[in-house]
């Protein structure tokens, strides 16, 4: 539906008007004209705002109430002042993932949250080594059986460095680490488990 016009409902409220010339309906410049056009205007005004509020309560149109929206929902928190994309089409888009998704707790869901932010990542699990396991399984105890790790294949804010010869002494042979990705997973992890991190640099040597 349209939005009403102020021409609209000055015609609107002349129509309503009692018959007889006591009520002129082409007299602009009377008493009653202007007031049927200031009226007019005012409730054209409230018309335009009531479409305006219908269209702010859908989150993927609000644009008055977007920070509201935000506020409401957490965002932008701590893992997301962490990515340099962050702007306001992006953080419409993550509104509506967090107000659409409820979180699970299978691979597939960690790995299209990477997705969402441009990682690619591996997600290795561990069992408890038996007389059953092959000769290429990782030897792990019992306690392994709540220990996964991630492994960012490649990501824009991931950093890895490795110590050279111009480097100092005390200084780590390689370091690697990426507080965004890091921070989305941990978040959404289940709570029993411990997670470690893995990052394979574009070479392919992994840290």
């Amino acid at each position: 539906m349209e939005l009403t016009t102020q021409e609209e409902y000055s015609r609107m409220l002349k129509q309503l008007l009692p018959p007889g010339p006591a009520w002129p309906r082409g007299d602009a410049t009377s008493l009653m004209g202007m007031m049927i056009e200031v009226w007019a205007e005012e409730f054209s005004r409230v018309d335009s705002r009531v479409r305006t509020l219908m269209r702010e309560a859908d989150p993927r149109f609000a644009v008055e109430t977007f920070e509201n929206w935000l506020d409401d929902w957490g965002l932008p928190d701590d893992c997301i002042r962490a990515w340099s994309s962050a702007n306001q089409t992006t953080l419409r888009t993550l509104l509506m993932y967090k107000i659409k998704n409820i979180g699970r707790q299978d691979r597939s869901y960690f790995v299209e949250l990477a997705e969402m932010f441009g990682y690619r990542i591996v997600i290795d699990e561990f069992r408890q080594h038996s007389v059953q396991s092959t000769s290429m399984d990782a030897v792990c105890g019992e306690n392994w059986r709540h220990i996964w790790r991630v492994d960012v294949m490649t990501g824009a804010g991931s950093v890895m460095g490795y110590h050279n010869m111009l480097g100092p002494v005390n200084e780590a042979l390689a370091w690697w680490g990426d507080r965004l990705i890091e921070c989305l997973i941990k978040r959404y992890k289940p709570a029993h488990t411990d997670l470690y991190f893995g990052y394979y640099s574009f070479e392919g040597d992994n840290a």
